[in-house]
């Protein structure tokens, strides 16, 4: 299982926020901690229009 205590500020995949707690990716500190991510959706006009496409849930224990 990944959490965000495992995370360290060299982590940080720095200007991109995220409050989405149920990915793994999340940090306690609100940033995404991914290497990379992909923001997804061909005809999107407005924001609510596109996604996240490296989201992952985080596991259970």
């Amino acid at each position: 299982m990944t959490d965000s205590s495992n995370f360290s500020a060299n982590d940080k995949l720095h200007g991109v926020g995220c409050d989405v707690i149920n990915c793994k990716y999340h940090g306690g500190d609100n940033c995404c901690h991914a290497e990379s991510i992909s923001v997804e959706s061909q005809s999107a006009i407005r924001k609510a229009e596109t996604f996240c496409g490296t989201f992952e849930a985080r596991s259970s224990i």
